[in-house]
């Protein structure tokens, strides 16, 4: 609905604003909505979270066309590898909604919405280079043809930053593609991927001259997009996503290397039914389940038996 119509404090940040101010990462777009906070513990690739009007991260759901990309067991939200690469708008939602997003929801809602192609393809690439080694490679591509329509990017980004083992290289790509027999029906698949390779150098009176934390993200979402009648829609999304951590050697002296993995699968069905102008009856169910681990193989037996690996998992279902 149009800005003017909506009950809700809400903000659009388009892919016009983000082309115009050269913005490389979605957390980048945020500092300048109002009522967040962004706070990075570093220099590009270290944790970066966003607060907004001063509530947990964990409150704070985050979306990807339609798809809950929170973090872990909490919920939490990282986003210092989350790139806008083929971003069509970030919409941000002040204030509780967790009757239409789910608990996660208490603060507000954070949604990015891919480019969908439409008309004649086209294909953009580009280059850039900085100080401290600094290079950015990255290209984009989208249109439609025939009954199918796609948009893919992808970019690289490498900087040796301004110390030692304080480097950052990041490798990411994304794609919404879909195919369309009429004006009703949408069968489309969303695709995300990202590499990530930092440096930590810890202080300047201990420093880490070879401690290195990887991380790799990727996330395959299917979905119907069904609208029989004017007054009348469904959308089915199935999700898997996927997340490995390795923090290698990991030099602070106890656990040595670790590795976190994080695993989610998600259904979310919604139709909704519009009698009048004034009316919307929405009715659905969700279902996620995320399985999260931790090992540690190099764990200190000195006290007794340690366990090399932790884990849980959750389930959420609702209708």
């Amino acid at each position: 609905i149009p800005l003017d119509q909506s009950p809700a404090t809400v903000t659009v940040i388009s892919s016009e604003d983000i082309e115009h101010k050269q913005i490389q990462r979605v957390s980048d777009a945020l500092r300048e909505v109002p009522g967040l906070t962004v706070v990075q513990t570093g220099t590009a690739g270290q944790l970066t979270s966003v607060f907004m009007r001063g509530l947990p991260s964990q409150d704070m759901q985050v979306l990807v066309d339609g798809i809950p990309i929170n973090q872990g067991l909490s919920g939490a939200m990282n986003f210092a590898d989350i790139t806008t690469d083929d971003i069509d708008r970030i919409e941000v939602v002040r204030g509780p909604q967790s009757a239409l997003y789910g608990p996660h929801a208490l603060a507000g809602v954070i949604q990015i919405f891919t480019k969908q192609g439409a008309g004649t393809p086209g294909v953009m690439v580009a280059s850039e280079g900085g100080s401290y080694d600094s290079f950015r490679e990255w290209g984009q591509s989208d249109g439609k043809i025939g009954d199918f329509d796609y948009s893919v990017a992808g970019s690289r980004l490498d900087t040796d930053n301004d110390r030692p083992n304080n480097n950052y290289r990041n490798t990411a790509g994304i794609a919404n593609v879909g195919w369309s027999p009429d004006q009703q029906l949408r069968l489309g698949s969303l695709f995300t991927y990202s590499f990530s390779d930092t440096g930590n150098p810890n202080t300047i009176f201990d420093p880490r001259p070879i401690d290195h934390f990887y991380t790799e993200r990727w996330l395959i979402g299917p979905r119907i997009d069904w609208k029989p009648v004017e007054w009348w829609d469904h959308k089915l999304i199935v999700s898997y996503d996927h997340e490995r951590q390795i923090n290698d050697p990991n030099e602070d002296g106890f656990t040595g290397p670790t590795r976190a993995l994080f695993e989610r699968t998600q259904v979310d069905y919604q139709n909704n039914l519009r009698p009048t102008s004034w009316l919307t009856l929405t009715s659905g169910f969700y279902y996620s389940r995320i399985n999260s681990g931790q090992e540690r193989p190099f764990v200190s037996q000195a006290f007794g038996p340690q366990p090399t690996f932790i884990g849980d998992h959750t389930q959420e279902m609702a209708g």
